[in-house]
């Protein structure tokens, strides 16, 4: 089965609501009256964030109108998951039927397990006739002030690492994927794949 988490692009203000300007600035030792890169900082800590989120598949802030899509829904008995944790709720499932007219399912035919995967509610079964075009419209995300310090803590140190590496060519450093300590830091929020 093959599937898709649409890219939804950040909304204005969530990189400040989770590591506020003043916080990262404290972060890179800047004092809050130097302003000359505060605009490169707030772009910088919104790529940590988008990198920490992607990386281990979470929101750190919930955030609605999440949207996963795939050409069918998974086999009787089967769990979907979303591709995004946490899952708050599921706002809309869509689908087109075996005459290609949009279907809009009832959102009591579905229930989300607490790892937020989907399955069927309980005495149900996945919708049948399928053409295809499934979606699946959702909120995911940690409530405000609720994401995991270590996760913020690696956003912050790979924004640090971006500030303080601004070159597309290092002379005399080796390369590497990430900073030391932001991947172990998101280690334990990563998605095993077995």
């Amino acid at each position: 089965m093959i599937f898709e988490l649409q890219h939804v692009p950040m909304a204005d203000g969530y990189g400040e609501a989770l590591l506020p300007l003043a916080e990262c600035k404290a972060w890179l030792s800047i004092g809050e009256g130097e302003t000359e890169f505060d605009d490169l900082i707030a772009v910088l800590r919104d790529a940590a964030i988008e990198f920490v989120e992607r990386y281990c598949e979470v929101k750190l802030l919930e955030t609605a109108g999440q949207v996963w899509t795939g050409e069918a829904f998974p086999c009787a008995g089967a769990r979907l998951s979303l591709g995004l944790r946490p899952v708050v709720s599921i706002e809309d499932v869509t689908w087109l039927d075996g005459s290609g007219a949009e279907v809009t399912g009832t959102i009591g035919d579905f229930r989300l397990l607490p790892g937020g995967e989907v399955v069927a509610a309980i005495g149900g079964s996945w919708p049948s006739d399928v053409g295809g075009g499934v979606s699946i419209t959702f909120t995911a995300g940690y409530p405000d002030g609720e994401a995991p310090k270590s996760l913020l803590t690696a956003a912050k140190r790979f924004m640090a690492y971006l500030y303080m590496h601004r070159e597309a060519v290092i002379v005399g450093a080796v390369a590497s994927e990430a900073p030391l300590g932001v991947t172990a830091l998101c280690a334990p929020y990563r998605r095993v794949r077995i």
